[in-house]
């Protein structure tokens, strides 16, 4: 596989949000722990584990949770209500919690911006989530538009949300890179046809899928910066 071109070689450039610019995850794990914790369910994940599952496809982690818990599949065997559930908590979590950003993601921004970048915001976020967000940091002036959960119909790994955001990029044809820190997020940069890649911090296995040949992978944006 040949190396990742210069960054500058592309024109428009789109990114997944919760996990990969901003550090919420920490935020989704603890909205899971305290929706299993008013069933006085106690969830065994480390947070390393919890990312490994949530990362995945969510009939992937459905299925894990339920089997952890088979007393909760029981209870209600719909998992999308339950989810709805962990939403609402992480919802409230966002009002009183500062959230950081991921590493090197302020430089990457701005980076880009420097050279007149067109940049994108591409997320299975709602619109109230992300507005929760955005006033927390400068940098997010940089971006040139928000493609949320409204926007489009069907969620990652559905190429829907990155199709919605190229459309958005007037001129054509151009040269599209995508960056993602789950497989989903990956499958659907493929299916649209993004350049994918993947920012995978350290310490995190690397899922042994077919889905994932052919992706670029870096640590961080400081160590895909530093190549460049």
């Amino acid at each position: 596989m040949q190396a990742l071109p210069s960054l500058l070689t592309f024109d428009a450039f789109f990114f997944d949000f919760d996990g990969l610019l901003v550090d919420t995850e920490p935020l989704h794990y603890l909205a899971y722990q305290k929706m299993l914790a008013k069933r006085n369910l106690v969830l065994p994940w480390d947070f390393a584990t919890y990312c490994s599952y949530a990362h995945q496809k969510t009939a992937i982690f459905a299925e894990a949770i339920f089997t952890l818990f088979p007393a909760l599949r029981e209870e209600n065997p719909n998992w999308m209500e339950l989810r709805e559930e962990k939403v609402a908590i992480y919802q409230k979590l966002l009002l009183t919690q500062p959230v950081a950003l991921m590493p090197g993601v302020e430089e990457m921004l701005h980076f880009l911006a420097r050279h007149h970048k067109s940049i994108y915001v591409v997320t299975n976020a709602t619109r109230d989530q992300l507005e929760a967000i955005q006033p927390q940091h400068k940098v997010f002036r940089a971006i040139t538009a928000w493609v949320s959960r409204e926007d489009y119909e069907h969620p990652k790994p559905a190429p829907d949300s990155y199709l919605k955001a190229m459309e958005l990029y007037s001129k054509k044809p151009f040269k599209g890179i995508g960056f993602e820190d789950a497989v989903r997020g990956i499958q659907a940069l493929k299916a649209a046809s993004l350049t994918p890649v993947w920012i995978l911090p350290s310490g995190y296995a690397r899922p042994a899928t077919k889905e994932l040949e052919g992706v670029y992978v870096f640590s961080s944006f400081h160590e895909l910066l530093n190549r460049d």
